[in-house]
């Protein structure tokens, strides 16, 4: 999650959080659909439910119907 608009930056709903011991997965919705990041428990967690989230390309897996969709 980040605080300022930018590249790859796009608004979501913040809609769950996991905690997996040293990382926390934040369930967030994006354009209408579920999206997973990790986050190191030491960031904390958004306050409120509208947030920005960065996608960085090199770090982003899309999954379409439930599978890993493999890039070229």
């Amino acid at each position: 999650m980040v605080t300022e608009p930018g590249p790859n930056t796009f608004p979501g709903r913040l809609r769950g959080v996991s905690d997996h011991g040293a990382q926390r997965v934040l369930e967030v919705e994006v354009a209408g659909q579920p999206v997973r990041a990790k986050t190191p428990r030491e960031d904390g967690v958004p306050v409120g439910e509208d947030v920005l989230v960065h996608l960085p390309r090199a770090k982003v897996l899309p999954y379409a119907d439930g599978k890993l969709v493999l890039r070229a």
